[in-house]
């Protein structure tokens, strides 16, 4: 259904992308945006491995069984000729994403039990809401196997000083298990990582950059379509030599 109701339509994006970034600074084993993104192509598996929520001082306090429970992995369905604008510096950010990351069909997310973020607005000084969660996360810390606890991972700030509506984040309360046949695309920067992006051919999977519209999109996985299909004629070609 939602297929067929985003059909023709550029601003609703039918994929989502993680993107990641350097956490060394957040992480005892922490690694580049490159070697993040390695290890989850390796390991098939983008770990859920914090809250990142309207609660996150408070649900330290709650022990770890309790952040566990509202650890999430992040992904965005802004549409593919616009992540570069979330791959930037941008004021007031803490968290600096980077132009490295996946793309997944977000069918494939739904089914897995992703849910989007919810944005809680007190602008101007609008309390009803964020008194209405506040009241519902009193009954969480009470009670920590309350249902109610699976809310709690997609509420975010909205006002005046924080407001990410623009990220369109989607969360999944669990690691995403993948198969590299279920990868859309990888992304990478236009210049580079040649090594990487040769490995991707050779498992025929695609390459875009951010920044790239969807006109340049189309030509360049063209012609790695083509590039993939040099390189298993190739290997081929190589093996029947082999083997006379």
């Amino acid at each position: 259904m939602i297929k067929i109701a985003a059909k023709n339509r550029n601003d609703v994006s039918q994929f989502v992308v993680h993107l990641t970034r350097n956490d060394t600074e957040d992480f005892s084993d922490g690694a580049t945006a490159l070697e993040n993104l390695k290890s989850i192509l390796k390991a098939k598996r983008i770990l859920a491995t914090r809250p990142h929520c309207i609660f996150n001082t408070e649900i330290s306090e709650l022990g770890k069984k309790f952040k566990k429970k509202c650890s999430v992995a992040c992904f965005t369905e802004t549409p593919l000729s616009e992540i570069h604008n979330l791959a930037r510096k941008i004021e007031g950010r803490k968290i600096e994403l980077e132009p490295f990351g996946l793309v997944f069909e977000k069918k494939l997310l739904i089914e897995s039990g992703a849910q989007q973020a919810i944005y809680i607005n007190s602008y101007n000084d609008n309390k009803k809401l964020r008194e209405s969660v506040r009241e519902l996360f009193n009954i969480c810390k009470k009670d920590t196997d309350s249902k109610l606890v699976s809310l709690v991972p997609y509420l975010n700030a909205m006002h005046e000083k924080y407001d990410f509506t623009w990220e369109r984040e989607w969360r999944l309360c669990k690691d995403f298990k993948f198969k590299l046949s279920e990868i859309v695309c990888v992304i990478l920067p236009e210049e580079g990582h040649r090594s990487l992006k040769n490995k991707c051919a050779k498992a025929g999977i695609a390459v875009i950059s951010p920044g790239w519209n969807y006109e340049h999109i189309v030509s360049q996985l063209a012609n790695q379509q083509r590039e993939t299909k040099r390189i298993t004629l190739d290997v081929k070609a190589q093996k029947t030599k082999t083997e006379k």
